[in-house]
Order: structure tokens, then C-alpha cells, then sequence
């Protein structure tokens, strides 16, 4: 017999012995990779290979979208019944996973290729959906390229189906979530993901600037805010650094589209265009663009250009939240407006000021020199201005009073995750939802028709 221990994690103290022997592992695994044994199972037996693995609740949550919960009370009754607890359902397939399984099954009995069904059977993931013809077209690329990576088949299937962003670029970060749901389901089977023990991690290992004495800057040392877009590898090298050293959350990773910057002070630049805020401070801006893109042709001398004496903080922007209450509701689009024009939604997902650095109404003079930036440096990036920006403030360690200072709205409480249950989503900090329009018709473009 082969015993593992799933061990105690952040989400409770509770810890699962359990016991297989190679054989049990091995059914376990066949279930697992099974495209006919229903998503319950597949998902139950992905628990349990998890759990072996060293898993804990958090990542299995990731790992296969089922609540934590769930997972616990599965683990807990597993030692008892062994591989019976993957015999039966213990309720029926959910609304999402019923077309899944029709899907899978149409694949392993597929009907003649001039079949209608091979266009009209579809499986919707993360507002996109995709015929069987399109999976099988994806597992057949999978199969006869058995070397690509997971990028790799992200980017054919971007060219095969046109998914493109409207600046012409590839969905690469979208469909690359796409196809990891797909796995998680079976529709597909994709390659591992390589060991972070491979991955080279030296561009990361740069000099960041190290926690000095205290620089106190009056509003008038500060006349100019400089944001520069982070474009070469030393300022992305130096943002992941002061992010994974100095801010609450420390992750660095952004999703899908996104820009990040990071902001200088304390000098007048001769190069740069500056106007007057609100405040009656000069914030380094860009004039109004006339043409295609002609940020695009400024912007790329920011980096060459002179810099500030103090580095002040880091800013970053991403993709907003596929679905969130308070927001939408705020909005007031419906399902088919949020999914056609989501894009047009910007999340601030991380804002640090250097903890060194002191400033009266530094925080909100930044985020109101940023809003007047980004919309021409996303632009120039992507092909369109964002309408509404978006954040989250942690209410347990903060107050969001800067970005109630720079105008921002807030609209409402997260609630959790929405995998997680009631009782674990009390566990959970609060954390403020804040909007800022962009521009004076932002819901009349957010709730253009698809």
C-alpha cells in the first residue's frame, strides 16, 4: 500500500490520510483522463490525484473549479469508501456540464462528417463557444504536434478560429485560459505544464531599490509626475521586484491585456508636455492624439527620455473581472453587452507608492494624473480607449481613501469567490469595489449592442 498525507493549508486545520495502492491509483488516474465517465467523477478522481500530490484546497479549487467544500467533504469520506465514493453521482450534472458531457460523448461516437451536428453541438467557455467540429479540429492538432507547448497550441488556435484583439494581436492570454478549462473537462487533453524548477528566473533577480531613510516632498518639489510605461526588460525586472517586495499581495503576474508604469518626480523634464490637473499641478500628459496611433510614436521615447530624481511607485492596469454584481449593475448592461464589450473595462490591479516616499496627496495625484495617461497609452497598445476603470480595495487593511480623493465611485462589497461557500466566504476580507468613468458617455458605449 502507498499512503500520502494531504496536509493541513490556510483554509482549515483539518488533515486527510489517504491510502491507495498503485492499482487504486492507477483506476483512480484512468477516471481521471476519461472523456466518458461524466464531469462528477472526472473532476472527484482530479481531487484525489491532487490531494496525492501535495495539493492543497486552494490550488485543487484552481485546479478543477469545484467548492472548497466540496473538495473537503470528499476528501473526508474518501478513506472510508475508497473508490466506491467514485462509483455514483451524488446529484445531477449542472447546466454547464450537461452540453460538456454531450459533447464528449458526440466525440467518442462521432457522426458521419457531413453530419449537421457537427456544427450545431457546442460547449461555451469564458464567452466564447466552440462547435464539435472546432474541438476536434483542436484535438487533432494537439495530436499530430505532440512537442507543442501549451502557448504554442494557444496560438494556432487563435489563428485557426480568428481570435484576435481589436489592435490585431492574438487572444494568446484568453485562450490559453479557454484551453485549461477545456482540459479540466476533458475536451481536451493538454500537455503538462513544465516544472518551475526549469523556468529561468534571472531576469528577476535584478538590484531593486532598498528601504532608505524616510524623503518627505513638498506638493511643490513634486510639481511634475512622470509615468513611464514599462517597455524593456530592466523597468519590467525593477516593477516585479518593488511589487513582489513592497506591496500587501507581492504576486507580480498580470492577466490578459494590461500596462504598467512606473512613476518618477522631483525635476521638471524639458522633453515633457505638461498641463495643468484640477490641482494646479503640472502631471506629465499627452496631448490629444490625431491619426491611427500617435501615442504609439511618442511613447516609445519614454524610456530614453530623463528621468525624475525620486522614484515614487508602480502602477499596474489588466483585465477587468469577467463578471462582478455591483459593477454590472451599476452599468446596467445586460449579458450579451458585458461579453461583447468587457474589453472596454480596465482593472488597476496593483498601486504602490514607494514606503520611503512621503508626499501630501501624492496617492490621488497620481491616480488623477493616470487616468488622464492611460487611455492614450492603451490606445496606442491595443487599438481602443478603455471607457471605466475598476479596482479592488482590501477593507481589512485599507480604507481607499486616495481613491475616493481622485473621484473614483464606490459601487459595492465583494461577496467571495463564487466556487467558495457561505461559510468560507465569511473568512474572507471585505474588499471595496471603486469605478472611475473615463469618459461622459461611458454606458451608452458599454451598452452599444453586440
Amino acid at each position: 500500500m502507498e499512503s500520502r498525507c494531504f496536509g493541513k493549508n490556510e483554509m482549515g486545520k483539518t488533515r486527510y490520510e489517504i491510502t491507495c495502492s498503485e492499482e487504486e491509483i492507477r483506476k483512480i488516474g484512468m477516471i481521471a483522463r476519461s472523456r466518458t465517465a461524466g464531469i462528477w467523477r472526472i473532476k472527484r478522481a482530479k481531487i484525489i490525484l491532487g490531494a496525492l500530490e501535495g495539493r492543497n484546497i486552494d490550488q485543487l479549487v484552481l485546479d478543477v473549479r469545484v467548492p472548497p467544500e466540496t473538495i473537503k467533504k470528499f476528501l473526508k469520506n474518501f478513506p472510508a469508501n475508497g473508490l466506491k465514493s467514485l462509483d455514483k453521482p451524488d446529484r445531477k450534472p449542472t447546466s454547464r456540464e450537461v452540453p460538456v458531457e454531450k459533447m464528449l460523448i458526440f466525440l467518442e461516437q462521432p457522426a458521419h462528417p457531413g453530419s449537421k451536428q457537427w456544427d450545431r453541438l457546442e460547449v461555451h467557455y469564458i464567452g466564447h463557444e466552440f462547435s464539435a467540429r472546432q474541438i476536434k479540429k483542436i484535438r487533432n492538432f494537439i495530436a499530430s504536434n505532440p512537442t507543442s507547448t501549451r502557448g504554442k497550441i494557444a496560438c494556432w488556435v487563435c489563428t485557426a478560429f480568428g481570435l484576435y484583439q481589436s489592435n490585431g494581436k492574438l487572444k494568446e492570454t484568453g485562450v490559453s485560459a479557454i484551453l485549461k478549462r477545456m482540459d479540466m473537462d476533458n475536451i481536451i487533453l493538454l500537455p503538462p505544464v513544465p516544472s518551475r524548477m526549469n523556468r529561468n528566473h534571472s531576469s528577476v533577480n535584478r538590484p531593486t531599490p532598498k528601504p532608505r531613510k524616510t524623503i518627505c516632498l513638498d506638493v511643490s518639489e513634486l510639481r511634475t509626475l512622470q509615468f513611464i510605461p514599462v517597455k524593456t526588460r530592466k523597468d519590467a525586472s525593477l516593477w516585479r521586484n518593488l511589487i513582489a517586495d513592497y506591496h500587501y499581495i507581492g504576486g507580480y503576474r498580470l492577466f490578459g491585456a494590461q500596462m504598467r508604469y512606473l512613476v518618477y518626480g522631483g525635476e521638471d523634464f524639458a522633453h515633457s508636455i505638461k498641463r495643468p490637473d484640477n490641482q494646479g499641478n503640472n502631471v506629465n500628459a499627452l496631448k490629444k492624439p490625431s491619426g491611427k496611433h500617435p501615442v504609439g510614436d511618442r511613447g516609445k521615447h519614454d524610456t530614453d527620455r530623463p528621468r525624475g530624481k525620486h522614484l515614487l511607485g508602480v502602477l499596474g492596469f489588466a483585465a477587468s473581472s469577467w463578471r462582478l454584481f455591483s459593477r454590472d449593475r451599476f452599468i446596467g448592461w445586460s449579458n450579451e453587452q458585458r461579453i461583447a464589450n468587457l474589453n472596454l473595462v480596465v482593472n488597476n490591479v496593483r498601486f504602490l507608492i514607494l514606503p520611503w516616499i512621503k508626499s501630501p496627496n501624492l496617492a490621488s495625484r497620481i491616480l488623477g494624473g493616470i487616468t488622464r495617461r492611460l487611455p492614450f497609452d492603451w490606445e496606442a497598445r491595443y487599438g481602443f480607449k478603455p471607457v471605466l476603470l475598476e479596482t479592488f480595495v482590501d477593507l481589512s487593511q485599507f480604507r481607499g481613501t486616495c481613491y475616493r480623493a481622485a473621484n473614483w465611485i464606490q459601487v459595492g462589497i465583494t461577496e467571495g469567490y463564487s466556487l467558495y461557500g457561505i461559510e468560507q466566504k465569511k473568512k474572507i476580507s471585505k474588499k471595496a469595489i471603486l469605478l472611475y468613468p473615463l469618459c461622459k458617455n461611458f454606458r451608452d458605449r458599454l451598452c452599444n449592442p453586440p
